[in-house]
């Protein structure tokens, strides 16, 4: 049996009824050029996932919760599981394209998971003739649990996807040696063990705190309160609903790295977010929304390393920080982005102290706070939206010999945060994916054509 992190538990603690935190990748081939042989073995296509999957435990383990959430849960081998039973071939509509996707794909994300089997499942859907020049092609759609998995994760799954059929070992099979059998006995003896580090922990970490609340505290009272860091509310901090909504535009991303050259030391993060404001600027201008305050990012960042730990899990870190929607100059609004990123990025915050804090907190504590959190809204006093960024590969991938043309991606909103905007890159393009509820952002195709906008005017200053 192994135990889930503090970390993802919060992925599970945070679902409300209708509001689910799993993460939709999408993967889109182009149907066959013309004189080349037609037609997809999806049963092929099928086998080929699930000896990909095979190697690794979180595929066929199921979460097992103890009572009263007394310690985290554990993953343990579902002894019911069926890898057919994950997977769905099914034919888009009749014209095959993209607004028949985007509606198939917000509903799969809208739709909850099966917490009683494996946190996951594929869906291929067919005659897709929006993924290239071609028609006839196909869609597969993953769904995976975020408390089994964060975007860095979902990438390096997506790379180990990228080898021919007949490297895939088919005898392969899981080294179970060694591996504790979960008993309550055990999980009792455990969940004792746990509040204790837990609470040692905690402590540990409000004691190295301090000299922060207390230097935060006086910086807070000798500034004036008109100056003070604020998080204005607005559209985007409304309550989520089921009603999720999405779309992505691509950008070449020769010409986003070349965008860093509009000021020093500036990243792809950085150039990133100001696109992303100049978007908002222009979509609050139509709507009469736009003030004088920035709007204020969470941005997730890696923190596995250069080594990487384990590819599945959550391993996170983040920032808050102003996007300077309230400028109108891209050049100027970058400069004040990568100052406040460097500040975000460097030392500790009120952020990073928040992810310490529930990361020692017992499972107990954690669900409680998670539930308030959520009852409350008092996520929406951190930030305005989401906005990540997660490299892919840089080079084209084939899936059992059918080369990916681009992909997507739909991650959690959060409650009382209900826009996320996520740009995974892959094969010399990044794409903006615009995740959200209709009722919260009821006209996106306007907000993809104010990304576009945004890139485009920024792009002038070179």
């Amino acid at each position: 049996m192994e135990q889930i992190k503090p970390q993802d538990a919060q992925f599970l603690y945070t679902e409300t009824a209708d509001n689910f935190n799993h993460i939709t990748l999408l993967l889109n081939f182009d149907g066959p050029a013309e004189g080349e042989k037609k037609g997809v073995d999806y049963g092929a296509l099928i086998k080929f996932l699930q000896l990909k999957l095979k190697p690794h435990p979180i595929f066929s383990q199921r979460l097992l919760r103890l009572p009263a959430e007394l310690d985290y849960p554990y993953w343990v081998y579902d002894e019911e599981f069926e890898p057919d039973a994950h997977f769905t071939v099914t034919p888009l509509t009749v014209l095959g394209d993209w607004k028949a996707l985007r509606e198939e794909v917000c509903y799969l994300h809208s739709q909850p998971m099966d917490m009683h089997r494996p946190l996951w499942d594929i869906t291929i859907f067919t005659g897709v003739n929006c993924n290239g020049s071609n028609k006839g092609g196909f869609t597969i759609v993953i769904r995976l649990h975020h408390v089994a998995i964060d975007g860095v994760g979902m990438v390096k799954l997506l790379a180990s996807f990228a080898s021919p059929i007949s490297d895939v070992d088919e005898s392969a099979s899981l080294d179970e040696s060694g591996v504790e059998e979960f008993s309550w006995s055990n999980a009792a003896g455990r969940a004792v063990k746990n509040r204790l580090r837990h609470s040692v922990d905690l402590g540990r970490t409000l004691l190295k705190s301090t000299d922060y609340v207390s230097d935060s505290a006086r910086r807070f009272l000798r500034t004036k309160p008109s100056e003070r860091p604020r998080v204005y509310p607005c559209r985007f901090n409304a309550s989520v609903g089921g009603d999720k909504i999405f779309d992505v535009v691509s950008v070449d991303l020769k010409v986003l790295s070349a965008l860093r050259g509009l000021h020093a030391g500036a990243t792809m993060n950085d150039v990133i977010l100001a696109i992303c404001a100049g978007a908002l600027r222009r979509y609050l201008e139509k709507h009469q929304e736009l003030n004088s305050h920035s709007l204020v990012a969470w941005v997730p960042v890696n923190a596995r390393g250069s080594g990487g730990a384990s590819d599945t899990g959550n391993n996170l870190s983040a920032f808050t920080a102003p996007i300077y929607s309230n400028i109108a100059d891209p050049a100027a609004r970058l400069a004040k982005i990568v100052a406040a990123t460097q500040n975000g990025k460097g030392g500790k915050s009120a952020t990073g102290l928040l992810l310490s804090v529930t990361k020692n907190l017992p499972a107990t504590e954690q669900y409680l706070f998670a539930r308030a959190i959520n009852a409350t809204s008092a996520a929406s006093s951190t930030c305005n939206l989401f906005v990540s960024n997660v490299p892919g590969p840089a080079e084209p991938i084939s899936l059992a010999g059918h080369r990916l043309e681009s992909l997507g991606g739909l991650p959690p909103l959060g409650e009382g945060m209900g826009l996320f905007i996520a740009t995974p890159s892959y094969n010399g393009k990044l794409y903006f994916n615009v995740i959200s509820t209709a009722s919260i952002l009821p006209d996106i195709e306007f907000f993809m054509e104010c990304i576009e906008a945004s890139f485009t005017e920024m792009k002038s200053k070179l």
